[in-house]
């Protein structure tokens, strides 16, 4: 299979989001790196934040300017319950969660399978994948450096779909510490590191009850680059802490 490119030049690039996130502080952080004809990626230790994330984007993105958005999840990460919640008090609920297209994941693939579906119909705003490191590990070569290079090519064949298509994709993956500095980095190394355009960490504070996750910016294109916030993130809201 070939991948199309189209050089540099041709690309319009939109610098600002099509839809903003809620609460208003993580939109200031997260919510502006949603930004067409890019790549995202979140990473932390534990998956339940990243999948709420996944789950924030998906809506917020469903509920601006009616147009759809896609969460392709490869196990059974998808909850309509949590989808409901957070379309907050809007009437259209039910219409929001209408324009949210769900689908398995369960290999390399299948997401470049997705991808090559969703460009075909139509436009949508977001594509979030919930997570790349499910899909990794289900893939057939699990070992080795074959599986790195499906990976590459699979992120190639992403970088192909935001370019033709204008959407955001973001995904999630999960962290391991950096074996020299101990610092968490996201599984697949530099193969995904040198593919995405933002990497953003989330990680849960440890202070009690409160359900407090952190979300730092480690690295994205803006000229002046947001650095986090901290926000309260329970099974059905995501708020403010103050």
């Amino acid at each position: 299979m070939s991948i199309y490119r189209r050089p540099l030049e041709e690309i319009a690039i939109d610098p600002a989001p099509h839809f903003s996130l809620v609460p208003k502080p993580l939109d200031a952080v997260l919510g502006r790196l949603l930004i067409p004809s890019q790549i995202s990626l979140l990473h932390g230790p534990s998956r339940a934040p990243l999948t709420a994330l996944a789950h924030l984007v998906t809506v917020c993105a469903a509920k601006a300017n009616g147009q759809r958005s896609v969460y392709l999840h490869a196990g059974n990460n998808y909850s309509p319950t949590l989808a409901r919640s957070l379309c907050g008090r809007y009437q259209d609920a039910s219409g929001i969660l209408q324009r949210i297209a769900v689908g398995k994941v369960l290999s390399l693939s299948d997401i470049e399978h997705e991808l090559s579906l969703i460009r075909d119909t139509e436009r949508v705003q977001v594509v979030v994948v919930d997570s790349l490191t499910s899909a990794l590990d289900l893939s057939d070569d699990v070992t080795g450096p074959g599986r790195q290079r499906k990976l590459f090519h699979t992120l190639e064949t992403i970088r192909e779909f935001v370019n033709h298509s204008s959407a955001h994709v973001m995904m999630t993956d999960h962290s391991s510490p950096n074996w020299s500095s101990g610092e968490p980095s996201p599984i697949g190394g530099n193969v995904v590191a040198h593919n995405v355009d933002s990497v953003v960490r989330v990680e849960k504070l440890d202070v009690g009850t409160d359900n407090l996750v952190t979300i730092l910016v480690e690295r994205c294109p803006l000229p002046d680059p947001p650095t986090g916030v901290v926000i309260r993130l329970s099974a059905k809201n995501i708020s403010s802490i103050k």
